[in-house]
């Protein structure tokens, strides 16, 4: 029977906790701080309500202006974590209320078609959300805002 020393094991696990902030994309896979970007692209300069929280906590209510973006930095909890974002989005649309719930980041499931690394950004755009594809440099629609428009 093979034991592994105790010692070994936890040098191995000091070891990755030290270089995983300075390691870069490596096959799909990133381990590091990312940085998530919710960015107003929408039309006649309105403003975009977003309140984005994870299980640690509230990331607060920011009121975006157009062109603008409401970003934050965190780090991916790689060990026995799960990472998860998300956000209530809401726009005034021809005077009437357009509202969702997405989930913008999520460690476990895919909540986009293409992963992202460092980057992580959404455009919100009267029609849904964008998504960057950072290999691509490209922007892919993503997410249509939800048909019962309301926050669920």
């Amino acid at each position: 029977m093979c034991r592994i020393k105790k010692s070994s094991f936890f040098a191995t696990l000091l070891a990755i906790a030290i270089l995983t902030p300075t390691c870069k994309t490596a096959r799909g896979f990133y381990l590091g701080q990312r940085n998530l970007h919710i960015v107003n692209w929408l039309e006649n300069g309105e403003k975009l309500m977003a309140r984005c929280w994870s299980k640690d906590g509230s990331l607060g209510t920011r009121i975006v202006r157009n062109k603008e973006e409401f970003k934050w930095k965190f780090d991916e909890k790689i060990f026995f974590g799960h990472t998860k974002f998300e956000c209530d989005l809401e726009f005034n649309d021809q005077g009437q209320p357009r509202r969702g719930r997405f989930v913008v980041y999520d460690s476990k499931q895919m909540v986009r078609r293409r992963s992202c690394y460092q980057n992580c950004m959404w455009g919100v755009g009267v029609y849904g959300l964008y998504a960057f594809d950072e290999k691509d440099k490209k922007w892919d629609y993503e997410i249509p805002w939800p048909s019962k428009n309301r926050f669920e």
